[in-house]
């Protein structure tokens, strides 16, 4: 089993090439045209590529359309399956939160139990996180970027290593995870 997974929830994202479980290559790249080429010199030495997993997010929005856009292109040249795959499982660790901005006044979080997610990641208002850590089962934090009210967490990015061994939580791709609706501004 030959799988690609790309994780481009953040500011710098991470590309994967998997065999059986095993690395067979990895790398970063930052927007959409570096995530292409390496897609594609990622891919050229193998003889077949059975699937391609895309971290889902939540996240930057532009980041994962360009990442679920970009495998299910792939899919289509290849006739490979695609699957997704929440971006808050990215981690080494198996018992986590992970918080980050969602803008507008709000942040999300996510609980990782055992290597799941607990529920789905949920919006949260700035004012309301310390309480809702304290609520939470587990104590160890990530956070996707400095968040002024949890100045001591460490910033770590979800990175595509970390989804290889976690396909009890792929889903079929069909897009990322949307925790609101957009903003869309209304003419004056």
């Amino acid at each position: 089993m030959t799988r690609l997974i790309i994780e481009n929830s953040g500011p710098t994202g991470s590309i994967v090439l998997a065999r059986d479980r095993s690395l067979v290559l990895e790398g970063s790249f930052q927007g959409s045209a570096e995530l292409a080429s390496l897609a594609d010199t990622t891919i050229k030495g193998i003889d077949r590529l059975d699937e391609i997993v895309v971290g889902i997010g939540p996240g930057s929005y532009t980041g994962l359309r360009v990442a679920v856009a970009t495998a299910l292109g792939m899919k289509l040249a290849l006739g490979c399956r695609t699957f997704g795959c929440p971006s808050v499982l990215g981690y080494s660790e198996e018992n986590y939160l992970v918080i980050g901005d969602a803008r507008r006044g709000a942040l999300f979080l996510g609980e990782i139990r055992a290597g799941k997610l607990a529920e789905l990641p949920r919006l949260v208002p700035r004012a309301e996180i310390g309480a809702e850590i304290s609520k939470a089962v587990v104590k160890r934090i990530f956070v996707t970027s400095p968040i002024a009210e949890l100045a001591e967490a460490e910033v770590v990015l979800p990175h595509a290593r970390y989804l290889v061994d976690r396909d009890k939580s792929y889903v079929d791709l069909h897009e990322p995870i949307y925790l609101k609706e957009p903003h869309i501004t209304q003419p004056k």
